[in-house]
């Protein structure tokens, strides 16, 4: 107790003894603050600077009890004791709280892994999600809420948050992890939220969680209470108003206390029916909620965000990938197919039903959304009832002609939705309504009043539905059944999209011949970017109906024009994409088409290593000479795919072709006639792209130098992304000739990296990330130079470009050879040599980018 004592005494005099002279000062405040004097020896004996075996005198224990505030040493050591105790209370009863509330919460965590359609290990964490939470725990907000429709990872989500932090990590906040759907046999008239959490757990002290919510300043950490699944709870009104109201008392009750957070998981329409009347304008718990005040009023209370393609490939990468050969890339599916799957439900069933033996890839969008109507509608409770209320739907909206949602009013006069006691229609509604199907909203109506309206949710059901509906009263698909969709919906946005899912459905019953006159289609319609992506990337990976249907349009001149015009980004070449280029490339009815496609074929050829094809190709691109037919970007991407082979693969110079560069500029010039807007450094972008490679840094320098004329003013520099590239290539080449980064031009190349990343540019993302690490090497900043490294080694290693990865790997080992790494820089050598175990006598590896 003596020991505390002098802790307190210390504590107000503000710092510690550390010198003689403190003592004295020591004394005379003591002297001050109570008239009684306590000598500067007897100071330094207690305090340790003189030894001594006796225990200090009553007097001088008095004295420092009466300066640090007590009446005398007795007062002080009695209320010690109580102290001690109820402290010592405190933390039992909290540890207590925290390893029985983490055991319940492990229930609920087993619960959502035993329901997940995927290994768990194979589920993503939403970082976006995570950060919010973050932030909100963070901040001075009680609540939050993740709103969206069913099947969309909400769950799943959490639960990998709660794996980081409390399975794997440990956080020590306290956490109570609920699936609502526990609370449905208690939610009587009594029921109240912070009671039924208390009785789930059994703590040594009944009201050990009632202590802590009502004293905070008990709390050693935070504690987060986290209600999933409200959506599944029940379709019982009365029982989920009840819920709702305990949630708004439980917010009104802890929200002035900064240890209690809570978090719940809802769809949409649930969260519409508590939203409204408990968190709408002008209610007292709206400022408690965590960015959620500026949404309220909106339609679409969604604020879960669909899949990135990254995390897709995330999923696909641990279950298609881990079981089949060679690796699936998200970057093979079409616009459309990426964005069904970008909802975690669709996606589920995509690897569900992946078999590259069946090719699934060809039609998965048809397939993903009849599955789904299989099991939520055709073959789900109340189906009769669903499917009569999603047809009436269709007709109420003329199949999309009048709209696409409905006046409520107007479907509850074709069905008895609204009345639980008129057969099952009210059950199927709701259903359809709390798993995301439909969707209700209000808004003002065509007589400037208030009206309840509802639409399907997913446009792509919706498309589907309808399609659906046509292709069965036609009696299948054929070209006048796609011709009359584009006469009956002209000027309507549904248009296209249907005319995509025709085209599919082709595909999907094996009537792709019906397909040869695709292009007779007019100019407005083949003019849509994501109706060309869907012929490109969706069914053109069926080998023979491909080859078939290509064979009708390779001599096609429009089917030429359209392809083309609106070809995927040529650094980005799947295996669908290469399958269309290589007929193309054969039978292409212009020079232009041959020249494009084979150089492009070549580029690709290179970076992957596939030697064969490269020589293939390059043979045949010779045969090609350049005419008065051939584009710009002909000129550009031939002379810089030869290139790359001759540096690479044949070794042979490159000297007289880099000597014609500056003609070839000239002509690719010359090819744009008028179009002086067109004069934007494309050409040389392509050609610094490969020379960079080639470590032919002047000549980069160069072309750059001659090319900066083309941005006149500041602002078309800010604003082109072109030049911006070429500016990093110009940095880069100044760097590998000596020239040292200052901190302007390092944070330059830093701001660029966002439009980098969003480009499709992989050859340019690889070596951005590879010349940054040797930048931040220089600098001397390990952890940013292995950030680079991992981020380049990535792509390369997605889209299969070993030359690249061979290239990273070795630059890595020299850098990691700097540091003393041997280990390291061991195992970068030899996956570099696993790389190149099969072309190794074809390249000499001194001539691979470092």
């Amino acid at each position: 107790m003596i020991e505390r004592l002098k802790s307190e005494v210390l504590k107000k005099f503000g710092s510690q003894l550390m010198y003689t002279k403190a003592c004295r000062t020591l004394a005379d405040e003591i002297y001050d603050e109570t008239e009684y004097r306590i000598s500067t020896t007897t100071i330094r004996r207690i305090f340790g600077f003189l030894k001594t075996n006796t225990t200090p005198a009553k007097f001088t224990l008095n004295t420092l009890a009466i300066y640090i505030g007590y009446e005398s040493w007795e007062a002080f050591f009695s209320l010690q004791d109580d102290v001690s105790e109820t402290s010592g209370k405190q933390k039992k009863n909290w540890n207590d709280l925290y390893e029985k509330s983490l055991a319940l919460s492990k229930e609920t965590y087993k619960l959502i892994v035993g329901q997940s359609g995927i290994p768990f290990h194979s589920v993503v964490s939403r970082s976006h999600a995570e950060e919010r939470i973050r932030c909100f725990l963070n901040s001075s907000k009680m609540a939050t809420g993740f709103i969206a429709p069913g099947g969309f990872g909400k769950s799943s989500m959490l639960a990998k948050w709660f794996e980081k932090n409390w399975i794997r990590k440990q956080s020590d906040d306290v956490i109570l992890y609920i699936n609502a759907s526990f609370m449905l046999s208690f939610l009587n008239k009594d029921f109240r939220l912070d009671r039924w959490i208390q009785d789930q757990v059994d703590f040594e002290e009944k009201d050990t969680l009632k202590y802590f919510l009502e004293n905070p300043e008990a709390c050693e950490a935070r504690i987060i209470f986290v209600v999933d699944a409200l959506d599944e709870i029940t379709y019982d009104n009365i029982k989920l108003e009840r819920l709702f109201l305990q949630l708004k008392y439980f917010i009104s009750n802890y929200k002035e206390s900064k240890k209690v957070k809570l978090i719940i998981t809802s769809r949409c329409s649930t969260w519409e029916k508590f939203a409204l009347p408990f968190v709408i304008k002008g209610n007292s718990i709206q400022n408690s909620w965590y960015e959620l005040g500026l949404k309220v009023d909106t339609q679409d209370h969604q604020n879960l965000n669909p899949l990135s393609n990254e995390e897709i490939q995330y999923v696909i990468d641990r279950t298609i990938n881990t079981n089949f050969a060679p690796n699936f890339s998200v970057s093979e599916l079409s616009f459309r197919q990426k964005k069904m799957i970008s909802n975690p439900f669709f996606l589920e069933l995509f690897v569900k039903l992946y078999n590259p033996d069946k090719h699934y890839v060809c039609y998965e969008e048809q397939k993903l959304l009849n599955e789904f109507l299989r099991n939520k509608v055709f073959y789900s409770r109340f189906s009769e009832e669903k499917m009569d209320i999603l047809y009436g739907f269709l007709k109420l909206i003329e199949h999309g002609k009048n709209g696409v949602a409905a006046k409520k009013m107007e479907l509850r006069d074709a069905f008895p939705i609204h009345l639980k006691t008129a057969g099952n229609y009210f059950y199927a509604y709701e259903e359809l309504i709390s798993y995301g199907l439909l969707t209700e909203f209000i808004t003002i109506n065509e007589h400037n009043s208030y009206c309840k309206f509802v639409k399907i949710t997913s446009e792509q059901l919706l498309e589907t539905l309808i399609g659906m509906d046509l292709v069965q009263k036609n009696g299948g698909v054929d070209f006048q059944l796609i011709k009359t969709v584009e006469k009956e919906y002209e000027g309507f946005d549904i248009k296209n999209r249907l005319i995509g899912f025709l085209y599919s459905s082709a595909f999907y019953i094996g009537n792709h011949l019906e397909l040869k006159n695709f292009f007779q289609l007019s100019d407005e319609t083949l003019s849509d970017r994501d109706l060309i992506d869907t012929i490109l990337n969706s069914s053109i990976f069926l080998d023979v109906q491909r080859m078939e249907l290509m064979e009708h349009f390779v001599n096609q001149e429009r089917a030429e024009k359209y392809l083309f015009g609106n070809f995927p980004e040529i650094y980005n070449l799947t295996r669908g994409n290469k399958a269309i280029l290589e007929i193309f490339a054969r039978k292409g009815r212009s020079k232009s088409v041959r020249i494009k496609s084979l150089s492009v074929l070549l580029l690709s050829s290179v970076f992957t290593l596939d030697i064969d094809g490269a020589q293939q190709y390059y043979h045949d691109l010779n045969d090609e000479e350049i005419d008065q037919s051939c584009t710009g970007f002909d000129i550009s991407i031939r002379l810089a795919s030869r290139l790359i082979y001759n540096y690479f693969i044949s070794r042979e110079s490159n000297e007289i072709e880099i000597l014609k560069m500056f003609y070839y500029r000239e002509m690719a010039y010359n090819q744009l006639g008028e179009d002086h807007g067109a004069l934007n450094g494309e050409f040389e972008l392509i050609l610094c792209m490969v020379l960079i490679y080639m470590k032919s840094f002047h000549k980069v320098l160069q072309l750059i130098d001659d090319v900066e004329h083309l941005y006149k003013n500041a602002k078309s520099k800010k604003s082109n992304f072109n030049y911006n590239v070429l500016q990093c290539y110009k940095l880069s080449a100044q760097h590998s000739l000596g020239m040292e980064m200052n901190t302007t031009q390092i944070e330059f190349l830093q701001s660029c990296e966002s439009d980098i990343t969003a480009s499709e540019n992989y050859f340019l993302q690889i070596y951005y990330h590879s010349f940054l690490s040797s930048v931040q090497f220089a600098k001397g900043n390990r952890i940013e130079v292995e950030r680079h490294f991992n981020v380049a080694l990535e792509i390369c290693e997605d889209v299969n470009y070993g030359l690249c990865s061979a290239g990273i790997l070795k630059k890595m080992a020299k850098y990691y050879n700097e540091w003393g790494e041997k280990t390291k820089e061991s195992i970068c050598l030899s996956e570099e040599k696993e790389i190149l175990k099969d072309v190794i006598s074809v390249f000499n590896q001194e001539t691979l980018f470092v």
